[in-house]
């Protein structure tokens, strides 16, 4: 008899660390924002209704748009063109709370401080990519604030940032925009339109199956957003973290639960 078996999304020591890296992200960034405001975003007119014509509209727009809904739309984040922007991304440590998002009594002014953020031009072709671009970004300066390093310290800060921009709700257009075809003719490939990843496509895709669970969020309200072929990989993590709640994930799950139990939330 043959023994066939599921394949698995991706490897368990890659699962366990985007797990870990969920647990630290409700251990640092306010709980309680993630259960009541916390929602997936998507390519849609749910969460982005205005529509815009010129470039600079563009890119001010998603930028505004991603700030609120990550829930730091009071901290001192700055949208800088990419004709005055002059050097790299350096995070840096403001003593911001990130304990409690979604705060607006809670402001920090430019005058005192900010935190840039800036854009390739090419990327307006693409809001998709462009929205996640922002929202990864932010989560790099997020990381930078948290109490405690992520798990693998700051040689994985790149990663953890990814999985912290997946945990505010933006796992679809990471996922999306993980990968992009270089195929076809050269003139229809422009690399500089495409976001950067840090995780591959499937820890992307497992890193926003975690965040699904988390929520309640069934599979068909994933579906309608993420890209076809992407389709099989997340249910593939489904199916892995099904198998590995007891090991890998039930710990994340019991603490959230927990919480909500104590908080009057079940």
């Amino acid at each position: 008899m043959f023994s066939f078996l599921s394949r698995q999304a991706i490897a368990p020591e890659s699962a366990e660390w985007i797990t870990e890296c969920h647990a630290w992200a409700l251990a640092n960034f306010d709980r309680r924002a993630f259960e009541t405001h916390t929602r997936l975003v998507t390519p849609s007119k749910d969460f982005f209704p205005k529509r815009v014509k010129s470039p600079q509209e563009v890119a001010t727009y998603t930028f505004e748009r991603v700030v609120e809904l990550a829930g730091v739309k009071h901290w001192p984040f700055k949208l800088v063109a990419p004709q005055d922007w002059l050097g790299q991304y350096q995070p840096k440590q403001l003593g911001l709370e990130c304990s409690q998002r979604f705060v607006p009594a809670v402001s920090y002014s430019d005058d005192e401080f900010s935190l840039p953020i800036s854009y390739h031009p090419e990327q307006l072709k693409k809001p998709e990519d462009l929205t996640a671009t922002f929202a990864h970004i932010i989560a790099q300066h997020m990381v930078i604030q948290a109490r405690e390093l992520p798990p693998g310290g700051e040689d994985y800060f790149l990663q953890a940032s990814e999985v912290l921009a997946c945990f505010l709700g933006f796992g679809v257009m990471l996922a999306n925009s993980a990968y992009t075809f270089r195929g076809g003719c050269g003139r229809c490939y422009n690399p500089m339109a495409n976001r950067e990843a840090s995780l591959s496509e499937s820890e992307t895709v497992f890193s926003l199956a975690i965040f699904c669970k988390l929520k309640g969020i069934r599979n068909g309200e994933v579906f309608k957003y993420l890209k076809r072929y992407l389709r099989s990989e997340y249910k593939a993590s489904v199916k892995q973290l099904a198998k590995s709640d007891s090991e890998i994930f039930k710990p994340v799950v019991t603490e959230i639960s927990d919480w909500c139990h104590v908080s009057g939330r079940s």
